[in-house]
């Protein structure tokens, strides 16, 4: 005759298996979130290979930031993102032939990151367009706006290696040659960091600017910010050269790969100074 578990043996075993999940589901937590980190940190990547291909195509000039016209819908803009799709044909959407918005999300491929919730939300012109302002793309990535400003010295808004905007439409043009020739370091200058906007270019000071005011981000939540942590005050960020690395978010700012603060006119442009930006971030739990 079989001898049975006795009660007590029962709930013993219980007990252990009960230590083991408490012990182990964070384990599997930290795992899966590490995971999405380096996922992430690969589609930075590959954003980044795609932008080096077309400037290898284009005489060493990166894509315009954005082109269009300001009459145009925003939806209508050709952003960075466009230009470097036929390279990377893993998620988002060309334009539409008849040029209307795209009214729900679509496939975000590398251009969407997998620990980022808020991706395909609604841009804050329309609740009915997803995504980022074209409704193409979902938002996850944006371009270092403030690449080349050290490069201009004082009284100068910089060299930079961003072609001009709004070609289309002559007196709003602002950039520069489109070369990344004119960076003193391509591999100590950000090109793409993770942002929470619709909008495709990205600034330093977003480090510390929140999103439970007017900013654009997907979410009101007043403990994080413009710039997207992805986890472990970290940022995934590609550079000019074409690598890619996670970098702390607070030693982006200390080792300037941002481009702008040796530039002796940053700290009297109207944009709070380094060390501002860090006493500002402390106080938000995306990167205590």
């Amino acid at each position: 005759m079989k001898k049975a578990f006795t009660l007590i043996e029962l709930l013993v075993v219980i007990a252990i298996i009960a230590i083991l999940a408490a012990i182990l589901f964070p384990v599997f937590a930290q795992a899966k979130a590490a995971a999405k980190r380096t996922a992430d940190l690969s589609n930075v990547k590959n954003l980044t290979l795609g932008m080096t291909l077309y400037a290898g195509d284009s005489d060493d000039c990166v894509a315009p930031i954005m082109q269009g016209d300001w009459t145009w819908p925003r939806h209508q803009y050709i952003l960075w993102k466009d230009a470097v799709l036929p390279y990377i044909k893993n998620g988002g959407r060309a334009v539409k032939a008849d040029n209307s918005a795209y009214t729900a999300a679509g496939e975000g491929g590398i251009f969407q990151s997998p620990g980022y919730a808020g991706a395909w939300a609604s841009i804050p012109e329309d609740p009915n367009l997803h995504g980022d302002t074209t409704t193409r793309f979902p938002r996850s990535y944006s371009v270092n706006m403030y690449a080349g400003y050290n490069e201009g010295g004082k009284g100068t808004s910089g060299m930079w290696p961003w072609a001009a905007w709004w070609p289309w439409e002559t007196p709003h043009n602002v950039g520069g040659s489109g070369s990344m020739t004119t960076l003193d370091s391509p591999a100590g200058t950000m090109m793409i960091g993770p942002t929470r906007d619709p909008y495709p270019n990205l600034y330093a000071h977003q480090l510390c600017y929140g999103c439970g005011g007017g900013n654009d981000c997907d979410t009101r939540d007043p403990g994080v910010t413009v710039v997207r942590s992805v986890g472990n005050k970290l940022l995934n960020v590609g550079f000019f050269d074409g690598h890619a690395k996670a970098i702390n978010a607070y030693k982006s700012l200390d080792d300037d790969v941002w481009d702008v603060f040796k530039n002796p006119d940053y700290d009297v442009s109207g944009w709070p100074g380094k060390e501002q930006i860090k006493a500002y971030m402390r106080g938000y739990k995306e990167w205590q």
